[in-house]
């Protein structure tokens, strides 16, 4: 479950974050993610923020929806979007019926180690068979408290490892690191596709 602290940043925060956001180029991620899809598949944006990566998926003929905890960002994420959004917690998220694919880009390092396996274990029902999840999470920052009060696990190797093992039979189709998307020049990410 995502940290009281967390929530308090991103309810507070939420239009300038989504404005910082929006602007990002997430062209290479989107491609990379978006060639194991059919047009007109239905992608669930995990964590969706301002909307930015719904918007485009949306525009390119995908059936996108998504989900967020705050009640903020799920607000301007609809309107900026179109699409339609959920305020749930990823955990608590229960919805009635299955989808072609999961994009979870900087939002899953929210939960603790356990609560990303049990995700990743219990979510993972959601996906038809032949299904896609991406994900992206930092590298090289200390698990805890950041100093705006917000929560991270960083990637790791143990911690990928431990994913994969959460379900039997996936696989990891994809897997780049990137440099940060808003030019922040010591934030480096980890970005992977697994096929369920």
């Amino acid at each position: 479950m995502i940290s009281n602290s967390t929530l308090e940043y991103y309810n507070s925060h939420a239009s300038e974050y989504a404005e910082s956001t929006n602007r990002a180029d997430m062209s290479e991620n989107h491609s990379r993610f978006l060639r194991f899809l059919k047009t007109g598949a239905s992608i669930v944006d995990i964590g969706c923020g301002g909307g930015r990566d719904m918007k485009s998926f949306k525009e390119k003929g995908y059936e996108t929806f998504g989900i967020d905890a705050s009640k903020e960002l799920c607000r301007i994420a609809s309107e900026y979007s179109g699409c339609p959004v959920k305020c749930t917690d990823f955990l608590s998220w229960s919805p009635d019926w299955k989808f072609d694919a999961f994009w979870a880009n900087a939002s899953l390092l929210h939960l603790t180690e356990a609560d990303i396996i049990r995700f990743f274990s219990t979510k993972t029902a959601y996906l038809n068979d032949g299904g896609i999840i991406y994900f992206s999470m930092k590298t090289g920052i200390n698990e805890g408290l950041d100093d705006n009060g917000r929560f991270f696990t960083p990637f790791s190797e143990k911690l990928l490892q431990k994913i994969t093992k959460a379900f039997p039979g996936c696989v990891i189709v994809d897997r780049w690191s990137n440099s940060d998307s808003l030019d922040r020049k010591d934030v480096h990410w980890e970005s992977v596709i697994i096929s369920v």
